[in-house]
């Protein structure tokens, strides 16, 4: 059963700020599976601690193993553009972590990744069993690109893709084997490295950008963004950019998080957290916000953009 013919492999990226919150991702996870299948959680992290994986490993079943996997420092080296932040607030390499999976897990050919904002409605194997045909990904529309005349325009103007076709990361069906035989990574850290593009959402813009050409876009449920409407049917949840649930008692659809997290060993850390946001972490995200509109329009304008790039001749989509 172990055979990774038969493995549904789930990866998340997380470092320690995000454990408690990949907790309540991964008993959603876990509460949703099938006990006839086996799935294989891989944790891609940066520098989390034994206590929380003891306490993430807690939440496993039968049929659900969890393994972490710290991402080595060769490949840290590699990122130099350490520029571009997550939500306009700080930087993380985690980011990063999910654009390497097939080169450092040649043992499988397909896989998901999953956001650790997230709680999954439904079995993750249902979204792994949908075929890709000849794309590399699966992924959903980015409803903020789409919302968003700045955003929308941005995605024309800097990444070369329409505002409608851009796709969101935070849940990708992945096919391994043909991101390694096209060499994904190494163009992706030839761009990275070169250029340095200024990003709104750093994987997400080269991800678009490398792979437009081969991105199946997926029903909107499997991956549904804080602005949907309420009546979108959400096999999968994702607090993308601001109001998480943790942080805003009137978050969309939050009751599914905290329905989530009361069997974690997180719970009382995240109702505490909840009780006692301070009002300038509200106001921080108001202004992260307005800064990623700005940003767009200014990114829209510039003549190094990967659009620009591509129209000199450069090679930027696969």
């Amino acid at each position: 059963m172990n055979n990774s013919n038969h493995e549904i492999p789930v990866f998340f990226s997380v470092d320690d700020h995000y454990a408690p919150y990949l907790a309540v991702a991964l008993n959603s996870l876990v509460q949703n599976s099938n006990p006839d299948r086996y799935y294989h959680v891989i944790v891609l992290c940066d520098d989390l601690s034994a206590t929380n994986q003891q306490q993430l490993q807690s939440l496993t079943q039968n049929q659900v193993q969890l393994e972490f996997v710290s991402i080595t420092d060769q490949i840290k080296k590699q990122i130099t553009d350490t520029d571009n932040k997550l939500r306009a607030d700080y930087f993380t390499y985690t980011i990063y972590f999910r654009l390497f999976i097939a080169e450092l897990f040649p043992q499988f050919d397909k896989a998901i990744y999953l956001d650790a904002d997230t709680v999954v409605n439904t079995d993750i194997a249902n979204l792994f069993d949908i075929s890709l045909g000849a794309n590399w990904i699966g992924a959903v529309v980015d409803r903020f690109i789409v919302e968003n005349p700045e955003t929308f325009n941005y995605a024309q103007q800097a990444i070369g893709v329409k505002g409608d076709k851009y796709v969101n990361s935070g849940v990708l069906l992945m096919d391994l084997k043909a991101l390694r035989e096209n060499h994904f990574a190494d163009h992706f850290f030839q761009l990275l490295n070169k250029y340095h593009f200024r990003s709104l959402a750093p994987d997400q813009d080269y991800l678009n950008a490398i792979a437009k050409n081969k991105i199946q876009r997926l029903d909107s449920k499997w991956n549904v963004m804080i602005t949907f409407p309420e009546s979108t049917p959400a096999a999968i949840i994702h607090w993308n950019l601001f109001e998480k649930p943790w942080y805003y008692a009137a978050a969309p659809r939050q009751e599914y998080f905290w329905r989530y997290a009361k069997n974690t060993p997180y719970y009382e850390q995240l109702q505490q957290q909840l009780q006692q946001v301070d009002p300038t972490a509200v106001q921080k995200d108001d202004k992260n916000a307005a800064e990623l509109m700005n940003l767009a329009v200014q990114i829209a304008k510039t003549d190094t953009t990967f659009r620009a790039r591509a129209e000199q001749g450069v090679q930027i989509s696969l």
